[in-house]
């Protein structure tokens, strides 16, 4: 009985200072510290208890650029709060020791001003937090926020897990009728440098009559004097994984010898088939894709492709389909459907058309722009178009077609 009432007694102290706290965070954007779901300590919903905790049709990602760190080396943090009802934002997130929670994993420091601030607390430990104009009063989907963390000075320090919670607010100022998401991940030390994710958003195989026959390979190279290796993962359009001829599989992993290089080949087997690649590139690895393009008649026509980023919001690429065809592949490499806002303009800044694409997660759409009754006025014209995901991110490749020659168009990632 008595540890009951002591229990309901400190909840009780524990929201009214929440309350107190949420009020004066409507005038500075600040949410009270130790409320990013760590164990042991809040994450927001013991107050905000309109809703139990990640119970909505919204999510809280936490995005870091590598799963594996450098010692002492910065990387680049996202958070992607979305819920289709809010009306406000405020999110708490903080690094913390996966041997010891209580002990901080590594440095924040705000890369973001003006939607982003850091307060301490005990032990050291850093807590980041949304501005009042971080908090987007009105913005509804989805909101997002970037910090750099810089890694423990030692690779001893272990795992690092980074917690977060999110308030997907109605807006009105109390604290009710609100969503709480939390969410948390883990980078591990890296024994050769950091890891980065990238993608080839168009992977083609095998043959169909009018399409002719699709070749595709990957090159990479090692830079460095040490050896290397590079996971590779196939999927299919829709996300599933995909098995590559010759591979025996959706995966392989290519080991690189110093200043090695490799090649991985999809040939022309099959029925036509097309998916998506996705590598954990070590630092120093260089690389890039080839298409090829064989039809009947015809020289084999061939186009390279940078591998693209996993971060990027908005891409844009240049077109000219004044004689040309083109088309681009989006790929949404999240756990989660990402709507693509695709606006298209002409050589004077002019709007064309816009379109509004759900792609689902883990999938990618493909297809020749002006056929999609929104964007037939691109027909004739050159111009740019824009690629705009409204929550997480996306990878985005262009092709342009004339007859049966063909070649890639390069993705600004913004």
């Amino acid at each position: 009985m008595g540890n009951g009432i002591l229990r309901s007694v400190a909840r009780s102290v524990l929201c009214s200072g929440m309350l107190a706290a949420a009020v004066w965070a409507r005038s500075n954007g600040l949410m009270p510290i130790a409320t990013a779901g760590v164990p042991g300590e809040s994450d927001c919903s013991q107050c905000h208890t309109t809703f139990a905790l990640n119970s909505g049709t919204g999510s809280l990602k936490i995005l870091p650029d590598s799963l594996t760190y450098t010692p002492g080396q910065p990387m680049k943090i996202r958070v992607v709060l979305s819920d289709p009802s809010a009306q406000r934002w405020g999110f708490n997130l903080t690094a913390r020791l996966a041997s010891n929670t209580a002990s901080p994993g590594g440095v924040i420091t705000i890369s973001d001003a003006a939607n982003t601030q850091v307060r301490s607390g005990a032990n050291g430990v850093q807590h980041v937090t949304h501005t009042t104009a971080g908090s987007r009063q009105g913005t509804t989907l989805s909101n997002s926020w970037e910090i750099t963390w810089t890694a423990p000075a030692d690779a001893s320090a272990g795992t690092v897990t980074f917690y977060a919670a999110g308030n997907a607010a109605n807006g009105d100022g109390t604290n009710g009728g609100d969503r709480i998401y939390s969410s948390s991940v883990q980078v591990t030390a890296g024994a050769t440098g950091p890891v980065t994710t990238k993608v080839l958003p168009q992977f083609v195989f095998g043959s169909q009559s009018g399409a002719g026959a699709w070749y595709s390979a990957i090159y990479l190279h090692n830079t460095n004097a040490g050896g290397a290796s590079v996971p590779i993962n196939f999927y299919a359009s829709d996300g599933t994984p995909l098995t590559v001829p010759g591979l025996g599989g959706s995966s392989t992993t290519v080991s690189l010898t110093g200043k090695g290089s490799a090649l991985v080949e999809a040939p022309n087997v099959g029925p036509l088939t097309q998916g998506w690649a996705k590598l954990e590139v070590p630092e120093g690895v260089i690389g890039y894709g080839v298409f090829r393009q064989s039809i009947q008649g015809n020289n084999d026509q061939e186009g390279t492709v940078s591998f693209s980023g996993v971060w990027s919001a908005l891409n844009t690429i240049a077109f000219d389909d004044n004689g040309f065809d083109t088309a681009a592949a989006i790929l949404n490499q999240n756990t989660y459907d990402v709507p693509v806002t695709i606006t298209a303009r002409d050589d004077q800044g002019n709007t064309l058309g816009t379109l509004t694409l759900n792609v689902k997660a883990g999938s990618r759409e493909a297809f020749v722009l002006k056929s999609k009754p929104e964007l037939t006025t691109m027909q004739g014209k050159r111009g740019s178009v824009d690629f705009a995901a409204s929550v997480g991110s996306i990878a985005v490749l262009g092709l342009r077609f004339k007859g049966p020659s063909f070649t890639s168009i390069l993705a600004a990632e913004r």
